[in-house]
């Protein structure tokens, strides 16, 4: 049960966050990559194939895995322990 709430909730954090990435509000940018990150920090735990797509992302575009490493380096240790496990290994690149 807590499993499938973490994960609507996260899904609907996500959903926002995308929005607020692509739609023309104040702050879009800021409130959408917020959003994003706490639809995360709820999916990733919970939803395995969100892990495997984030490490693909990573994997694949180097602006976002820099983003994710600094992201990860602020949060607090509770929160960076979910995202350490969608980092990748440097044989990892493409």
């Amino acid at each position: 049960m807590m499993r499938i709430l973490c994960q609507i909730i996260g899904s609907v954090f996500a959903i926002f966050g995308m929005a607020g990435l692509v739609l023309p509000v104040p702050f879009g940018l800021i409130i959408g990559m917020a959003l994003l990150v706490v639809g995360l920090l709820f999916l990733i735990p919970t939803t395995p194939m969100v892990t495997r797509w984030v490490r693909r992302a990573r994997t694949k575009a180097a602006w976002f895995d820099r983003g994710m490493s600094n992201m990860t380096d602020r949060l607090p240790a509770t929160y960076r322990r979910i995202f350490k496990q969608t980092e990748i290994d440097i044989y990892e690149w493409r």
